[in-house]
């Protein structure tokens, strides 16, 4: 291949990649609406701005690495 198809080829990888950063990232985002509407069960973060965005921020960033990282295992894409 020459230089071109190969950094095609890269793009094409970091393309599929990223789809799947950005739809586990949207994954963990649900997974914090859901536990939004479970405050009464105990969930309540909201009580401190720091807890808040610790969660607010922590679970759709480990959320995304998680599941791509189980995803590029089962899949070995």
């Amino acid at each position: 291949m020459d230089e071109h198809g190969d950094e095609r080829a890269r793009w094409e990888i970091w393309d599929r990649k990223r789809r799947r950063y950005f739809l586990y990232f949207f994954a963990g985002i649900g997974i914090n609406f859901i536990l939004y509407f479970t405050k009464p069960y105990g969930f309540d973060p909201s009580g401190s701005i720091l807890w808040g965005s610790f969660f607010g921020i922590v679970i759709p960033i480990a959320t995304m690495f998680a599941l791509t990282y189980i995803h590029e295992k089962i899949f070995g894409l």
